[in-house]
């Protein structure tokens, strides 16, 4: 499998985002296409343990009361209740067998 030679792994990640690999998803409604690329992240974890990510500094770093004082910002296509936009982050993963100790020693 090809995820048992990957070590690390670090990407930013872009909800929403068209890329151009992904054409053929692209009819699909927002909604799917969020869905998609959300169990994608999510399946990361039958993996790879989560090491770290720029969420909270990124979420720090957001001040509503000034980046949109006329609360006319367009709605973010992924947010928080109350508001927080976790639309792009980076986050950084290990795989699992290299923290547990892979018993046939396969990772590279």
């Amino acid at each position: 499998e090809d995820q048992a030679k990957i070590r690390t792994l670090d990407m930013e990640i872009h909800y929403g985002f068209r890329a151009a690999s992904e054409a053929e998803f692209n009819d699909l409604p927002e909604e799917e296409q969020l869905t998609r690329q959300i169990k994608i992240i999510e399946g990361l974890r039958d993996k790879f343990y989560c090491t770290g990510s720029t969420l909270e500094v990124y979420r720090q770093g957001w001040f509503p009361e000034k980046d949109c004082r006329k609360q006319e910002c367009h709605e973010p296509v992924v947010h928080t209740v109350g508001g927080f936009s976790p639309q792009m982050f980076a986050v950084s993963y290990v795989n699992k067998a290299i923290v547990d100790g892979a018993e046939g020693g396969d990772v590279a």
